[in-house]
Parts: structure tokens; sequence; C-alpha cells
């Protein structure tokens, strides 16, 4: 049965004159085998470092994305309109704060349903991760998918681990960590979108990659890929952020100082989670400072790819009045209170 898989290696392992990119049948083949376990730790190891150096290419990025959302995935089903599907990365973050729970939670109270979707000690930075920030928070993280639409529908956010609407995605986390390298599975689980939301926002670092793979976004009506803070959604103030539509027509370079945003503040925080948390409450609770600003910024950006605000600026003023008046924080408590 192994035997099957050697072709696979070959393609993209050989040589600098023999090496190819998979077509996109043979990128859904080989994760598919991958997946089912069907080739050994050894050969999806060789393939997944193998691929890396090669460089993924649109269609393997494509193929791999498609067979792990239609033959894997627990789907998600939340009975709301216009749900975004926000996807920070898996890996987490290890020198600046984890925003994107608050983030989320001030979407949902502007009235933007959102799905969370991540895992936890994935290589290579086994970071902070919205999973581990919600947790702190008193938010439930381990419900299945079911019991997550539930909560996208009374509560407007909602989080999904991949152990549970993709376990077989899950699995492969121990091989992941021998490697020591991010590999292309580090880029495809950001576009599993396993509500199959109409809007789409992920977090990716190195722009010439993200403009490769801008295509292969899954948002059924419109996708952006962020450029932010160590490759995530959160949007930097004092510095151009570049947003990658489907279209490079329809990119985003974002001006801080157009909306009164002047000098860069990196909003740092360290491996504690606790301290993650704090600083994610803190913003919900109206508390002033460089986190509160950086998820004002974020989310009216977000709402404003969303036709949700007429500017970034009006934006911003309508965030900062849902902080001030308690309506996060008290999302935030029907998120603890949800069952």
């Amino acid at each position: 049965m192994t035997s099957t898989f050697i072709p696979f290696i070959k393609a993209v392992g050989r040589g600098e004159k023999l090496k190819r990119d998979l077509t996109y049948e043979e990128a859904v083949a080989a994760l598919r085998m991958i997946l089912r376990r069907e080739a050994t730790d050894a050969q999806a190891g060789a393939f997944l470092i193998a691929q890396r150096v090669k460089g993924e290419s649109v269609d393997e990025v494509r193929g791999f994305a498609d067979v792990a959302r239609n033959e894997f995935m627990h789907p998600l089903a939340p009975r709301v309109e216009n749900l975004l599907d926000l996807a920070p990365p898996y890996d987490g973050k290890v020198k600046t704060a984890q925003l994107a729970p608050a983030i989320a939670i001030v979407l949902a109270e502007a009235g933007v349903p959102v799905l969370l979707h991540g895992d936890e000690e994935i290589p290579t930075k086994a970071g902070v991760t919205p999973g581990l920030v919600l947790a702190a928070l008193g938010a439930p993280v381990g419900l299945a998918p079911a019991g997550v639409a539930r909560m996208v529908e009374r509560v407007g956010v909602g989080y999904v681990s991949a152990r549970q609407y993709i376990p077989a995605w899950h699995a492969l986390t121990p091989l992941r960590s021998q490697f020591g390298l991010r590999t292309v599975l580090n880029s495809v689980e950001k576009l599993l979108n396993p509500a199959n939301a109409p809007y789409q926002i992920s977090g990716f670092f190195h722009g010439n990659y993200i403009d490769r793979l801008r295509t292969t976004q899954t948002g059924l009506r419109r996708s952006w890929m962020v450029q932010g803070e160590e490759g995530a959604i959160e949007m930097a103030a004092g510095r151009k952020t570049h947003i990658f539509a489907v279209d490079e027509a329809d990119d985003v370079i974002l001006e801080p100082g157009a909306v009164g945003l002047g000098e860069r503040v990196r909003v740092e925080a360290g491996p504690d989670v606790a301290e993650h948390a704090g600083l994610n409450g803190g913003v919900l609770a109206g508390k002033a400072g460089p986190a509160t600003e950086q998820v004002i910024y974020t989310a009216a950006t977000i709402l404003w790819l969303l036709d949700a605000t007429p500017d970034i600026g009006t934006g911003m003023a309508s965030v900062r009045r849902t902080l001030t008046t308690g309506a996060a924080g008290r999302r935030l408590d029907a998120l603890r209170n949800f069952v």
C-alpha cells in the first residue's frame, strides 16, 4: 500500500531539473493518503519537507484545501447571515499580543457573526492561540461543531478546534512537531473555512508568498489575506499593512496616519496565556491603551472591508463606543455563560 505514495515524493523531491509541481488531482490524492494514514509517517514527512523546499504551487494548495474540506471536515452550519471566517495562524503568537478574541467579540457586537478556528501546539511557534485565550477568559472552547454553530447563532461568535472539526488533521500534529519547520499545512489550515462562510480573513506573513496564494482563498463571496503582526490578523498602528484580495485590483494598503494613528506601538506579550487574556479582557472592558487601539483599528478596518461602515474612521468611532459603553464586555459575558 505504501509504495503507491512514492511517486508523490519523487515528483516534489527530485533534483532541481527533475522536481515538479503536483497537478491539482495529484495534490488531492497525496493529502488524502496522508490524512487517511495510508502513507507512512516517514513518507509523509519526506513529502512535506520536500514540498516545502520546492515551494507550494497554487494548484497544490487548492487541492490540499479542497480534499481536506470535502472529505475530512465535519462542517458547521450556523443559521446566520454574512458569517465571517476569521483565521489567525494556528501556531499562535510568541512576541505580540493575541488579540483575535477581542476583535471577534467586537465584530459580533457590531452585527458581524464570527467563527474563529484553530488548534494547539502547532509548530513552529506552538504559541498563544485564540483558543487558549478564550479558555483563559472563561469561554467554552471544546465544543463539537454543532455546539459551536449554536454558539454563533446565539452569541454571534464562536471558536472551533481542529481536534473537533477535522480530527484527521489534528492527528498529524505529533508528526509535524518533529520537523522544526513550517510546511504547506500551516498555510492550508487557515483556508479550511469550517462553516463555508461567505467572508474570510486570514493572516499571513511574507508578501511574495501571499501574492502567489491569493487566489486560493475560500470565502464564498469575498476573502482577504492580511499581512499583519507575526503574520496574524492584527493591523498595527504606525506602519502600513497590506491586505491582499483574491484580485490584485482590490488590494488595500492601510495608511494608519490617515485615521490619526502615528507612532508604531508593538503590543508585546510573552508566552503566558494569562497575560494575553488580561489584555483582551482589558480591551473589552474599555481600558485605554495600545491593545485597545489595535483592536479598534483592526475591527474597524474589517467592518469597512465588509461594507458595514462607510470608512475606517467612522468604524473606529463606532467600535470605541462599543467598548466604552460596556457592550463588548457584556458580549464576552454572554459567551462565558453559553451552555
